[in-house]
């Protein structure tokens, strides 16, 4: 006979089957409930059979049965959305049959239950720690005497208030035993970042670290349990913070003309949000957010609930805050903490004492453009540029110092040396050391000319010069019709989603979209944490992609490399962001495609310009120098120097389809008669045909490579290297 306890265990194992396939973002019961429904038409009129004095419906029943899941960490229920999480996937493949999944869940409840206690009280030891630390799992669970494993189990269902800050003994997920999904771990990592505590060198896409220094000790961790203040020589010295902060009052004028003057304070407007202590966890400010503020959209309480949670848990005593007023800039030391007035209109406040003002700074003449770029911000209400602090520090110290602003190091891009010059075959230094002065002038070179004429080579070899060798510097792109601002710079992208399982493979769990850094925003992002090093970007074909639309708000940057802008898609958070200085751009254009000339003014402003042309120099000649120094005959030179007179004297004349002599500096062109004529077929004859689309010039007959070479008095024979191999490596 049928129980209820069948009955329960197929609409929770129903429930958990659906939600296999909404791991991104789950699904609100409203949704699931109707979905359970078609997958088992039979489970209402069952549960009334085997329940019929039951007052409420198996739907409010699978509501008190889904608790199991969540005290085994199987299932996650925020407001009112039900998500399965990588455990519950794991659990759903170990017990594929209804009763034993919900029964292996209710004996995990039972182990909850019984430690409930110490359960709780774990979890509420997490909202206590100190703003930017973390514990581990093992040492949080010994200290209430509860298995590791089954906390950490219990902290992904029931998701309490600083979950995220409980991980194993390295700060990563890896060493606590429990299965998680992509999703879950791209969660952690935002939490981990919006707390200041992702080790970014260290972290992966699969796996987040938390920076090692911040751990919390076991000593730290008893005092704590117990309510004691744990040993000052314990604790890591935290640094001293900057942070601006804007306010305005009814006419839009800051605060600081009024209320912050007069009564020394700064203030955050909190409207209908309930009182939050001092040191509040991000989780419990977004709570708290999301109670007050249901009608905003979830962007705007996730920016409302990181402004409070800044101002309420991370600005502390010590800390300088700046505001400004037009071009004026005023400093102050925090004072006090977060005190909650309430009120029609309800703010967090904290005591500043203000150092200047009587006497406030010329914000763009006395900080420098790097700080007066990081405060163009006008949306955003908090900015962290504690990277300022020793600048500040001097100017609002018990005994300021006036001094001037610290420049940034400039980079300092190496002169010419022969070696480059002998592995690019040019005669002298001159022509490559004009590339370099150029490139202290403006960052921007672009060389163009002719195919053949080694662009790419070129400014590869410029590139690698440049960076001291260093292959992590340099970083090649090429561009194409479909390159995209997104695609150079950075972008929402998808991503497969993966999802662990007890066995280690992975299936496909849908598609994630994340925030992609691009060639360029990569690079740009190394160049500002290492401004004594040199990088380089090279674009090849550069503009076979639409200029306009790949750069995009980079066309500014170009050309003012010490302004800051806001990125279109945040990534900055306020910030603002540069073009370092010490990283350079080479491009390369082929004239062939008269690009040069297809460059907006605006874009062709922004760069410098080399020509590489085989009759001017540094390309004059070189072939001929690369023949002596391989100990060949001077045969190819003439054949080259002839193909280009025909091109000149042709109808069209255009000097920009002359050819390079790379085309002639390859195995292929030495490897005898035959491999010269697969050559001239396969390269030389198309590319020609390309430059006389239209004017009825009959190609082949006018470059055949048989009539050159008897103008020139070159037999077949004399093309024939003995025992040399064509270019696939045989013989032809």
């Amino acid at each position: 006979m049928t129980t209820p306890f069948e009955v329960s265990a197929r609409a929770v194992h129903q429930a958990a089957t659906i939600l296999v396939d909404h791991t991104q973002d789950g699904l609100p019961f409203r949704q699931l409930w109707p979905l359970i429904q078609a997958a088992d038409p039979d489970l209402e009129a069952d549960f009334w059979a085997v329940a019929p004095g039951a007052v409420r419906g198996i739907d409010t029943n699978l509501g008190y049965t889904a608790t199991s899941l969540v005290k085994a960490g199987w299932l996650s229920r925020k407001r009112p959305v039900w998500r399965l999480t990588g455990l519950g996937v794991q659990a759903l493949a170990q017990y594929p049959k209804p009763v034993d999944f919900l029964s292996e869940a209710g004996d995990r409840y039972m182990d909850w239950r019984r430690n409930r206690e110490a359960f709780d009280a774990a979890a509420a030891l997490l909202q206590l720690l100190p703003d930017g630390r973390w514990v581990d799992i093992e040492d949080l669970a010994a200290e209430y005497e509860v298995d590791a494993y089954t906390l950490a189990s219990v902290f992904q269902g029931t998701r309490p208030d600083g979950w995220h800050l409980a991980l194993d003994a390295e700060g990563t997920t890896v060493g606590m035993g429990i299965t998680l999904l992509t999703n879950e771990i791209e969660t952690w990592r935002h939490h981990l970042i919006e707390d200041s505590l992702l080790d970014e060198d260290t972290s992966s896409m699969d796996v987040v670290r938390a920076l090692p220094t911040r751990k919390l000790t076991r000593a730290e961790i008893t005092a704590l349990v117990l309510g004691e203040p744990a040993d000052e020589a314990l604790l890591p010295e935290r640094p001293r913070r900057v942070w601006v902060l804007r306010g305005t009052d009814e006419g839009g004028a800051s605060l600081i003309r009024t209320l912050w003057r007069d009564e020394s304070v700064v203030t955050l407007s909190a409207g209908r949000m309930s009182p939050l202590p001092t040191g509040a966890g991000p989780q419990r400010v977004r709570k708290a957010v999301d109670d007050a503020y249901e009608s905003l959209s979830v962007g705007r309480r996730e920016e409302l609930a990181k402004e409070v949670h800044t101002f309420v848990a991370r600005i502390q005593d010590g800390d300088i805050v700046v505001c400004t007023d037009g071009a004026k800039g005023y400093f102050g030391v925090v004072g006090g903490p977060a005190v909650y007035e309430p009120g029609t209109t309800g703010a967090y406040r904290r005591k500043v004492a203000w150092r200047n003002l009587d006497e406030p700074l010329d914000i763009a003449k006395d900080l420098g453009h790097a700080l007066l770029g990081r405060l163009q911000d006008a949306d955003a209400r908090i900015v962290d540029i504690s990277e300022f602090a020793p600048r500040l520090e001097a100017l609002i110290g018990p005994d300021p110092v006036e001094e001037a602003p610290p420049a940034d190091i400039e980079p300092q891009l190496p002169d010419v040396t022969e070696a480059l010059v002998t592995e690019l075959t040019q005669e002298n230094a001159v022509w490559l050391q004009e590339c370099v002065e150029l490139l202290r002038a403006k960052p921007q070179l672009v060389f163009h000319g002719p195919p053949g004429t080694g662009k790419t080579f070129t400014a590869l070899a410029l590139a690698r010069h440049l960076t001291g060798g260093n292959p992590g510097n340099v970083r090649l792109v090429q561009f194409h019709p479909a390159y995209s601002y997104e695609d150079f710079f950075e972008g929402i992208r998808p991503r497969l989603a993966k999802q662990g399982t007890d066995t280690g493979q992975d299936d496909g769990a849908g598609v994630v979209f994340h925030l992609a850094k691009g060639p360029l925003r990569r690079l740009a992002d190394m160049a500002e944490l290492r401004p004594a090093e040199i990088f380089v970007l090279v674009i090849d074909e550069m503009t076979r992609g639409n200029l306009a639309k790949v750069f995009g708000e980079l066309y500014f940057l170009l050309e003012y490399r010490k302004q800051y802008i806001h990125l279109q898609y945040g990534s900055d958070d306020g910030n603002g962001f540069r073009l370092p200085p010490n990283l350079f751009i080479l491009g390369t254009m082929n004239t062939t495609d008269r690009s040069v000339s297809l460059m907006d003014a605006a874009m062709r402003r922004r760069f410098s310009f080399m020509e590489l042309h085989p009759e001017v120099e540094p390309l004059d000649g070189m072939l001929e120098r690369w023949l002596v120094g391989e100990g060949r005959v001077q045969d190819a030179a003439k054949l080259l120097s002839e193909l280009n007179k025909r091109i000149g004297d042709s109808p069209s004349g255009d000097q920009g389809f002359r050819i390079g002599p790379s085309y002639f500096m390859q195995p292929l062109a030495h490897g005898g008669h035959v491999a010269l004529a697969r050559l001239w077929r396969t390269q030389i004859i198309p590319l020609l045909t390309e430059f006389h689309w239209g004017d009825n010039t009959d190609v082949a007959a006018e470059y055949a490579l048989d009539e050159l070479l008897r103008h020139l008095g070159i037999s077949g024979e004399d093309t024939e290297d003995t025992g040399t191999a064509d270019a696939s490596g045989g013989t032809p």
